[in-house]
C-alpha cells in the first residue's frame, strides 16, 4: 500500500492532470455500466443476467465494439445499428457526466490516499444512478443510498481531514455516522410534518356522485374517475403507504352497504371488510358523497437519500441539501411549467444540490455569513 501512495505523489507531483484523466477514462466506463443498473434495476432485472447488454428496442445483444462509452452514440447518432431506432441521449449523458465528476473529484480532493478518491467516486456513481432512476421512475433503491453511505463513512474514518481540520479517524467515523442516521431522522421528520400539514385533501358532494376505477386510456395507468373528476392512480399512490378513502361509498358489485371505502395501492377495502384485490377487476363502480386523500408530502426515498449525503458531507451537508435543493426544485418546476399537484421528483434535486455542497459548500457557507455580517454589523 506504501507503494502505491508512493506512486500516487510522484504522478501528482510531476503530472498533476494524469491522475484526473485515468479517474475520467475510469468514469466513463463506469458510467456505461450504470446505464445497466439504471434500466434493470428498477424493472426488478439482473445487472449480471444477460452479461451482455441489450438494445432496448429489439432486444438484440450489443457487441463490445459497438457499445464504447460517448463514442459509439457519438459515431451511431444516437441510433441504435441493430434495428435502427433512435434511443435516449441519457446513455450517453450519464457517461459523460460520470467522466466528469470522477475527474473533477480527482482534481479537486487531490490526496495520497488512492483509496479515498475511489471511495469518493463510489459515491458519485451510486448517487448519480439514484438521480437518474428517481428522475425516471420517481422511486428511489435503498440498496444504491446504502452503497453511497458505506463509502461515505469509508471516505470519513480513511481521510479524517475531510470531516475537518485536526479531526481524529474516530472523530470522522462519529461525524459521518451522525450526518447519517441524522440526516434520515431529520427527512422522516419533515415528511410527517408535511403529511399532517398538507397531506390531507378532502371533497364533500351534494348529492351521491357515481365513481369508477379502469383502465386509463393511455394502458399505462389506472384512473379514478369521481363525477367527472379524473384521479390518476400513480398521483395518488406516490408512496405504498398512501390511502384514498370514498365517503359514504358503495360498490356495485358487493351488498356491503354505504361506508367508507378504503383504496390502497393494490386494493379496496370495503365497508364491511371484505378486501378486493384490484388486479382481479377490470373495473369497480359504485357512488359515494364526498373523498378523502391521505399521502406523503415527501417520499420515503428522500430520506434513505438524504442517509448517504450525510455519511459523506455530515449534517451541514444534510441541511444544505434540504435548503439548496428545495430552491433548486422550485427553480426546475417553474423552468418545466410544472403546475401545482403535479408529481415531481425531489431526490434529483436534493442530488445536485449535495453535489454543490461537496465541492463549494464551505466556501459558500463563507460568503454567505460574511455577506450578513457586512449588511447588520
Amino acid at each position: 500500500m506504501e507503494e502505491i501512495f508512493t506512486l500516487t505523489q510522484e504522478i501528482t507531483a510531476t503530472t498533476p492532470w494524469l491522475l484526473p484523466l485515468v479517474f475520467g477514462l475510469f468514469g466513463a466506463c463506469v458510467g456505461s455500466f450504470l446505464n445497466v443498473v439504471i434500466y434493470r434495476m428498477p424493472r426488478g432485472m439482473s445487472v449480471n443476467e444477460p452479461r451482455r447488454s441489450f438494445c432496448p428496442q429489439c432486444k438484440a445483444p450489443i457487441p463490445w465494439y459497438l457499445n464504447l462509452p460517448v463514442i459509439s452514440y457519438v459515431l451511431l447518432r444516437g441510433r441504435t445499428a441493430c434495428c435502427g431506432k433512435h434511443y435516449t441521449a441519457r446513455y450517453c449523458l450519464v457517461e459523460l457526466v460520470c467522466a466528469l465528476l470522477f475527474a473533477a473529484l480527482s482534481w479537486y480532493f487531490c490526496t495520497d490516499d488512492i483509496i479515498t478518491q475511489l471511495m469518493l467516486c463510489v459515491w458519485a456513481a451510486a448517487m448519480l444512478a439514484c438521480f437518474c432512476i428517481d428522475w425516471e421512475q420517481m422511486v428511489v433503491l435503498p440498496v444504491l443510498t446504502l452503497i453511497a453511505g458505506v463509502a461515505g463513512v469509508c471516505v470519513n474514518l480513511l481521510s479524517p481531514w475531510f470531516s475537518g481540520d485536526g479531526v481524529e479517524p474516530l472523530q470522522g467515523l462519529m461525524s459521518s455516522l451522525g450526518g447519517a442516521f441524522g440526516g434520515f431522522l431529520l427527512f422522516r421528520l419533515v415528511a410527517l410534518a408535511g403529511k399532517f400539514f398538507f397531506g390531507r385533501r378532502q371533497q364533500a358532494f351534494d348529492a351521491p356522485q357515481e365513481w369508477v376505477l379502469h383502465q386509463a386510456a393511455d394502458g399505462e395507468d389506472v384512473e379514478l374517475i369521481i363525477g367527472g373528476e379524473r384521479l390518476l392512480w400513480s398521483e395518488l399512490f406516490l408512496e405504498t403507504s398512501n390511502r384514498f378513502t370514498l365517503v359514504a361509498g358503495t360498490e356495485s358489485t358487493h351488498e356491503s352497504g354505504a361506508g367508507e371505502l378504503v383504496f390502497t395501492v393494490d386494493s379496496l377495502t370495503l365497508p364491511d371488510g371484505t378486501r378486493l384485490a384490484l388486479e382481479e377487476h377490470e373495473e369497480l363502480r359504485g357512488t359515494c358523497r364526498g373523498y378523502a386523500a391521505r399521502k406523503e408530502a415527501m417520499g420515503s426515498g428522500d430520506a434513505w437519500l438524504a442517509l448517504a449525503i450525510g455519511a459523506l458531507c455530515g449534517w451541514q451537508g444534510v441541511v444544505f441539501a434540504l435548503v439548496g435543493g428545495s430552491f433548486i426544485g422550485i427553480a426546475a418546476a417553474i423552468v418545466a411549467r410544472i403546475g401545482r399537484g403535479t408529481p415531481m421528483p425531489f431526490g434529483p434535486a436534493l442530488i445536485a444540490a449535495a453535489v454543490i455542497w461537496l465541492f463549494w459548500g464551505v466556501e459558500l457557507v463563507a460568503a454567505y455569513m460574511g455577506w450578513v455580517e457586512t449588511l447588520f454589523w
